[in-house]
């Protein structure tokens, strides 16, 4: 059994407690009732300890407690420090419980306090403390079997219509955002305001790049170099990173979210670097011109001057997503503002939570569920399991999302073929049929039409920026159906659209390499349900219609 390495302490003369350094680089006195392990108000930034000071609880297991606690905050995340504390408190309020009380109770438990002693057990276990070996041993045989359905319609992939529109949603916030407009310190200053740009960017990565919001937040702009150059950091190969492409493309250094052992959150960069798209590393460059306006805003509050070559090289160590906090501060040297910012620092990081919280907000419409919630989580599952349908190796799907190669191996293991069944049959139920109640008699004059192939109106736009900047690959009108941008017209010859994509349809399918890969036309088979959907809507309406003037 490997030993578990004690925390680095050092110890006070008159015997005050301890200093511990947390993961996140701050020192902690375990004597303090209340430890802070996050410079940001992230997920577990801070918990309270004064219940182990308590007269009930031995010098002895006062010290086992609090060695377990400081293990966790130096090597793991704070919402993992932060975590087992919350979820051992109530078993230890008198001091560790009996291997006999554990038992007894234990069948009583939530999952949550079943892991979390079967950790704080295991922690002391491995630190070669003899005496809790049972305990674990016990714990660890006996913990809840947990599942992860990563088809669950409230918490797992997103079928095609969410992803798309979750997608559509991201992209149009994007290009309704002005980049150009000149902006004074109080735009960044201010949560919401400056907020609001920042969401727009961490929403934008997190489907880009299939990551969590915890490697989101610790971005910094040193991760972030153009294809071709290197990051010269001993955790990533030179042969890993992103070569020339031929066009302006960036590549984006990300650190493993979940890393034993590692004492800082920056330590270990993930072996591949992640290739970003043309008009990905776009909307960055944009967004650090709109980040680096501001730092200079602030620095020339502090009477601070730096010419653009030096405030570059000043903002390779400035987190990518600053809290607005930062632009309020007040810095007396630049050697103190310097000071703040290294390689590894966390300081003025935006917490993982608010990442979390942003794409959380982004409306997404459903044939499911009547209020889709958008998460990271989802994401990934979605992509895992788009990925596996496709026949993805583990490996690469490992790759793609940032997860083990055993956890993609999951997803290649589960059954889509229900999965698919259930999607066709919701696809016309009276939700979907709301979205398209709303139908167009006339396009109003001025307004642009959508046409046929053979030039006949059948829809209009809701939105026309919107629809400047689609991208759908099926182009109009067929890849319009289905969105929400789109109205059709009440009288239009739907049908014959409708034809025209059935015989592409046929055609398609009989240029299949194989009969098993059916994902290059399962578009074309969505828009055609869209179709069939909006002729159901329009022919319901125009009967209802006749039965009102007769």
């Amino acid at each position: 059994m490997t030993p578990v390495s004690k925390p680095e302490v050092v110890e006070f003369e008159d015997d005050e407690g301890l200093l511990i350094t947390a993961k996140s680089g701050l020192t902690v006195n375990t004597s303090d009732h209340v430890w802070v392990i996050l410079p940001n108000n992230g997920k577990g930034w801070r918990f309270s300890v004064g219940w182990v000071y308590s007269s009930e609880i031995s010098n002895v297991d006062r010290k086992l407690i609090l060695d377990v606690f400081a293990y966790y905050v130096r090597t793991k995340a704070a919402s993992t420090a932060s975590g087992i504390v919350c979820n051992v408190k109530p078993f230890m309020v008198r001091g560790i419980p009996s291997l006999a009380r554990v038992k007894a109770i234990w069948s009583g438990l939530k999952t949550n306090h079943k892991k979390g002693l079967n950790q704080f057990f295991g922690t002391l276990s491995k630190q070669h403390i003899k005496q809790y070996d049972e305990y674990h041993k016990f714990t660890s045989t006996h913990l809840d079997k947990s599942t992860v359905n990563a088809l669950d319609p409230s918490s797992g992939a997103f079928n095609n219509i969410e992803f798309d529109s979750l997608a559509r949603q991201i992209n149009e916030s994007i290009q309704g955002f002005n980049w150009a407009a000149d902006r004074e310190l109080s735009f960044f200053q201010s949560p919401k305001v400056y907020g609001r740009l920042r969401n727009l960017v961490t929403n934008k990565l997190l489907l880009a790049i299939v990551r969590r919001p915890v490697q989101i937040a610790l971005l910094k702009w040193s991760d972030l170099i153009p294809a071709g150059a290197s990051f010269h950091d001993a955790g990533i190969r030179a042969v890993d990173e992103i070569g020339t492409v031929g066009g302006q493309t960036l590549q984006l250094r990300v650190f493993v979210a979940k890393s034993s052992g590692s004492i800082f959150s920056r330590e270990y960069p993930e072996r591949y670097p992640i290739h970003l798209s043309e008009n990905l590393s776009r909307m960055l460059i944009d967004y650090k011109r709109i980040v680096m306006d501001g730092v200079k805003q602030l620095l020339e509050v502090s009477d601070i001057e730096l010419d653009q070559p030096e405030l570059l090289r000043l903002m390779n160590d400035l987190p990518m997503f600053p809290d607005a906090s930062l632009f309020a501060a007040r810095f007396e040297s630049l050697d103190l503002f310097q000071s703040v910012f290294t390689s590894r620092s966390t300081a003025y990081h935006i917490s993982e939570g608010a990442i979390t919280q942003a794409i959380r907000w982004v409306s997404v419409i459903s044939d499911r569920s009547a209020d889709c919630i958008a998460s990271s989580n989802r994401i990934r599952h979605t992509v895992l399991t788009r990925g596996a349908q496709d026949g993805l190796p583990a490996v690469q799907l490992a790759r793609i999302t940032g997860v083990t190669v055993p956890a993609a191996r999951h997803y290649i293991d589960m059954d889509y073929k229900s999965r698919r069944e259930i999607d066709s049959k919701y696809i016309g139920n009276e939700f979907l049929k709301k979205v398209f109640s709303s139908v167009l008699v006339v396009v109003p004059e001025g307004d642009e039409a959508i046409v046929d192939s053979e030039f006949n109106p059948v829809g209009g736009l809701r939105n026309k920026s919107s629809c400047d900047s689609c991208s759908t690959l099926l182009g109009r009108p067929l890849g319009c159906y289905g969105c929400p941008n789109f109205r059709p017209i009440l009288e239009a010859d739907h049908r014959s659209v409708l034809l025209n994509a059935e015989n592409k349809l046929a055609i398609n399918r009989s240029s299949l390499v194989s009969p098993i890969y059916t994902r290059s036309i399962e578009k074309l088979e969505r828009q055609i349900a869209w179709v069939k959907l909006t002729i159901e809507v329009c022919d319901d309406n125009r009967s209802r219609q006749g039965a009102i003037d007769a």
